[in-house]
């Protein structure tokens, strides 16, 4: 039997877990508008799954999630396995082919008339290809043809070989190659004209008002492009124009011209300005206040893609906001594996939930926010639920007990994890930190200086054991060398 690797996928030498699974996958949200499924079409993969991107005969099971009415009653039809997406990470964490009547699908769409049926529209932008002529025929072709005429015309020109011409008036000359050249050449001068220009582009509309209503560009003249049989009197008198003066020329010969006086269109933008309904400072600011969650939601421990999901589920379902840390406002924190991290510790110190990914995808699978009991990391973490319960009890701002029993401590620079972090984890379980080594009956981490009989050198792990199993440990077990 081959052995799988961590996290669901085969060890080298093994079979992939999913090799003789053919799926197709339909993960939507409740809404309709935000599609999932390729975040489970790439754990499928991994696994060694084939995923079709239509649903054919070759389809064996059907990722199903408020998906459209005719897949799930073709899959019926059919008789494929239709599962959730639980199925999928649950493979994936054993790292073997798990039961699918375990993890069957849920329909919301079963027994709806077909005129209220949800509409499914995908809201998320698709991924932008670049045409290139790799992936692009029609480009392709295009550039091929531009260079064959390219390689006719630099042959004709290379062998001198004569040419018929149209003239402009439209009649037909025989014409040697020493014109063709000149045409190129002149051809190539206007196409660095036409670079030149688009390199010092005039300014746009907007650039004119600003520049018309700032006194202080009222001096900045335009470089204009000029011909060369102008005189040097014309192009200085062009240069030391400034544009207030070239825009007010403008506007005398378009109302002599027209033979009306149209109004100034500086007038009409503030009598536009005038008409708008002046907001008071304390007005803009209550159109501009957005309610932002209270509470914050720290992951940990958490592959790229499943971050994608759980940010993707909490703009969804509302009432959290992240955090990279975990801080005063934090209630929950997300492990996708139960490992004893930093933010771990941190949550348990301030009381806060520490569940599973799995929390995530039911509250998914459902609509809505989820019991997060069932999926409490409590047998990794035994401090968790108790701190989160006395959290709950507590009627002013939580504070930790745990090592208000222990005297002062000082916490060396050369700590691992870092002098701060241990700092804020002893201070928030009730445990006074000195920042001064003659005031300390407790050494924390590494010391090279003389050690003093009266005072315990521990290991940085007593605060982090102390804290994970909720009680304080031997003092024995962790004395430095």
């Amino acid at each position: 039997m081959a052995a799988s690797g961590p996290a669901g996928f085969p060890r080298p030498g093994g079979e992939p877990i999913l090799k003789d699974v053919v799926a197709y996958v339909e993960v939507w949200s409740s809404s309709g508008v935000e599609n999932y499924s390729k975040t489970f079409v790439n754990q499928l993969l991994g696994m060694g799954a084939k995923v079709s991107k239509t649903f054919n005969r070759n389809v064996t099971h059907v990722i199903f999630k408020e998906g459209y009415q005719s897949t799930w009653d073709k899959a019926q039809k059919y008789g494929v396995k239709l599962v959730s997406v639980l199925w999928v990470e649950r493979c994936r964490l054993s790292g073997v082919r798990v039961d699918e009547s375990l993890f069957p699908a849920i329909n919301t769409n079963e027994g709806l008339p077909s005129l209220i049926k949800k509409k499914r529209k995908c809201m998320q932008p698709k991924d932008f290809i670049s045409r290139t002529p790799e992936n692009d025929r029609r480009l392709q072709k295009k550039i091929e043809k531009m260079a064959s005429e390219l390689n006719i015309q630099k042959t004709a020109i290379d062998n001198d070989i004569p040419v018929l011409l149209f003239e402009a008036d439209g009649s037909l000359i025989y014409s040697p190659t020493a014109k063709i050249k000149d045409q190129c050449n002149a051809m190539e001068k206007r196409l660095q004209e036409m670079k030149y220009k688009r390199e010092n582009l005039s300014p746009t509309f907007s650039q004119m008002l600003a520049l018309n209503s700032d006194p202080s560009s009222s001096g900045t003249c335009l470089n204009t492009s000029l011909n060369t049989s102008q005189s040097d009197e014309s192009i200085s008198d062009v240069l030391n124009t400034s544009f207030d003066d070239i825009w007010r020329n403008c506007e005398r010969r378009k109302r002599i011209e027209s033979g009306k006086v149209k109004l100034d269109i500086l007038d009409d933008i503030s009598e536009g300005f005038k008409d708008q309904k002046i907001k008071s400072p304390d007005e803009s600011k209550k159109t501009r206040k957005v309610k932002k969650p209270t509470r914050t939601l720290v992951m940990t421990s958490m592959p790229s893609e499943k971050q994608n999901i759980i940010m993707q589920v909490v703009d969804k379902l509302k009432d959290f906001s992240f955090s990279c840390d975990v801080c005063e406002s934090t209630t929950h924190v997300v492990a996708g594996e139960p490992r004893r991290t930093l933010n771990v510790l941190l949550g348990i110190a301030r009381g806060c939930w520490i569940v599973s990914y799995e929390w995530v995808l039911w509250s998914l699978e459902f609509g809505h926010w989820v019991s997060e009991e069932p999926y409490e990391l409590s047998d990794n973490f035994p401090a968790a639920s108790i701190c989160r319960l006395e959290r709950h009890l507590s009627t002013a701002q939580y504070q930790g007990d745990l090592f208000a029993s222990q005297p002062v401590m000082f916490i060396t620079a050369a700590c691992e994890p870092p002098c701060a972090k241990l700092r804020e984890l002893v201070q928030l379980c009730g445990g006074q930190v000195s920042r001064s080594p003659f005031t300390a009956s407790i050494y924390i981490g590494p010391y090279r200086g003389k050690k003093q009989p009266e005072i315990k050198y521990l290991s940085e792990k007593w605060i982090l054991d102390s804290i994970t199993q909720h009680k304080i440990c031997p003092c024995e077990n962790y004395l430095m060398p």
